[in-house]
């Protein structure tokens, strides 16, 4: 925290892998430690947990809310609503969610449940939209996520517009034909494609096709089929050689390394009966502008 090398780029800072088993709906940053800072030009503590709501658009045009302190009972949200400068249809918007209904009004939409009880998802794909993002109106005081209970609400809403998820990021090593992990090669693991092939085993083994829940890469070992699976090692960093020439049970602690996107947006219902008016959303908050995050917080 005292040293004096430049600051990191905008992006992506670590991936943290939790050992198998750890009840993740207990893992919580705390901001009570003086160990939980931020550093700039000085290092600033919380004086509270911040409550914030961000929400995330992939390039895939899903929505994802992520929302702190996201325990049972504070940082939950039960609505978003979000105004926009440009046309929006009820036709470009589908929610991904059993039971949740999108509604759609005169430059707005909100995605929400409307039962008084049911809450969000943190971090899973909430609906999907036929466009980006680009023209939210933040200074409105319909753009809004409303915390359940709704009281306290959050302190900050922030919008994060074309995100990347990579779906093979857990991928630490290469199976068959390789002593070394898929950053050696300079390639990355991608996920796969039907129409191509890749090999399990040495030059001489048969072209498999390539299977889109799995994530592959190039090695520079075959030039006929330089293609091989890239899976997740528990052991990382004892050797990377599957066939057995360094490790006698290397796939006894292997595992697919891809982590499945979110599904297909089903198909729209007919409009068999009107939807709920604007007005059945619970009521925004008062101010449209997001008042400023406690001291200490970014």
């Amino acid at each position: 925290l005292g040293g004096s090398g430049k600051p990191p780029p905008a992006g992506l800072v670590m991936t943290v892998t939790f050992t198998s088993g750890t009840d993740m709906d207990s893992v919580y940053i705390d901001f009570s430690s003086s160990t939980t800072v931020i550093c700039i030009l000085t290092c600033v503590p919380f004086t509270s947990t911040p409550r914030v709501a961000t929400v995330v658009q992939d390039k895939s045009n899903n929505l994802y809310l992520f929302a702190s302190p996201n325990t049972p009972t504070d940082g939950r949200a039960s609505t978003i609503e979000i105004a926009l400068t440009d046309a929006f249809a009820k036709s470009d918007i589908t929610s991904l969610l059993k039971g949740m209904t999108p509604q759609v009004g005169s430059g707005f939409f909100g995605v929400g449940f409307l039962d008084g009880t049911s809450k969000l998802p943190d971090g899973e794909a909430i609906a999907v939209v036929s466009r980006p993002l680009l023209d939210i109106d933040v200074d409105s005081v319909t753009t809004a996520v409303v915390a359940s209970p709704a009281a306290p609400a959050f302190d900050a809403l922030l919008f994060v517009i074309g995100a990347a998820f990579d779906p093979c990021v857990l991928c630490n090593a290469i199976l068959r034909k390789t002593g070394n992990r898929p950053p050696s090669y300079g390639n990355p693991c991608l996920p796969g494609d039907p129409t191509k092939t890749y090999k399990d085993g040495p030059k001489s083994t048969a072209d498999l096709v390539q299977e889109t829940t799995e994530c592959y890469t190039n090695i520079a070992d075959d030039p006929t089929n330089p293609v091989r699976r890239c899976v997740y090692d528990y052991m990382e960093g004892s050797g990377y050689d599957y066939e057995g020439k360094l490790n006698e049970k290397p796939l006894d602690r292997i595992e697919t390394c891809m982590t499945l996107p979110s599904p297909s947006p089903p198909a729209l219902p007919p409009a068999s009966y009107p939807p709920p008016p604007p007005s059945a959303l619970p009521a925004p908050p008062p101010s449209g502008s997001p008042s400023p995050p406690p001291s200490g917080s970014p």
